[in-house]
């Protein structure tokens, strides 16, 4: 990213808003230009449209700018870290049985977020969820394999450095797809999802 604009960003990550104003005392620049750098990243979805700050005192509106979630992910972060400790210190202090008891209630509390804004219609359900998962940051896909019944391929999970080191957590997602398509779910195959692997189910809806 051009350093000027990757400037911007962090002074609106530091400082939650900014005004023009502000970031044009705190680079050296015109206000002409940084604005044009907003619209920019404006543009891109990394800032919002301006948000007036009205004062208790007289005076001129604020016009603030922040940054929109999707400008979260431009900085670094350590997720995978923190879950790989967390569950390192899991299975050395918890037997299997209530390790699996906790991911499973993860899994529910991620389905249970959505599960009932889904249409009732099967085919309808299954896609509502594959835009869900896409949410969360998976690339998958389904096939229909007859009445009742899809294949659901999951080419990327946001989850596959962790689950490498630590497989149980995949229990988390088929917990969350087992309430959120109201059927049963079938892993076919042993791979994960990776670069080069997809992790395959058998979703058979219920009656």
């Amino acid at each position: 990213m051009q350093e000027t604009r990757q400037r911007i960003l962090e002074i609106i990550e530091e400082r939650g808003e900014v005004t023009v104003q502000e970031l044009s005392e705190a680079l050296g620049l015109t206000s002409v230009t940084i604005r044009h750098h907003l619209e920019v990243l404006k543009r891109s979805g990394y800032v919002t449209s301006p948000q007036v700050r009205r004062s208790s005192k007289p005076g001129r509106p604020r016009y603030v700018y922040t940054l929109s979630p999707h400008a979260k992910d431009l900085f670094p972060s350590n997720y995978n870290g923190l879950a790989d400790s967390l569950l390192s210190v899991l299975e050395t202090h918890l037997p299997r049985e209530e390790r699996l008891r906790l991911l499973e209630s993860a899994g529910k509390a991620m389905a249970e977020a959505v599960v009932g804004d889904l249409p009732q219609d099967d085919d309808a359900r299954i896609q509502a969820v594959l835009e869900y998962m896409e949410q969360l940051g998976f690339i998958a896909r389904v096939e229909k394999m007859g009445e009742k019944r899809y294949k659901l391929i999951i080419s990327h999970c946001p989850y596959r450095r962790v689950s490498q080191a630590h497989p149980d957590t995949c229990y988390v997602d088929e917990v969350m797809l087992t309430v959120l398509t109201g059927g049963t779910l079938n892993r076919t195959g042993n791979t994960r999802a990776s670069r080069n692997q997809h992790c395959t189910y058998e979703i058979i809806i219920k009656t």
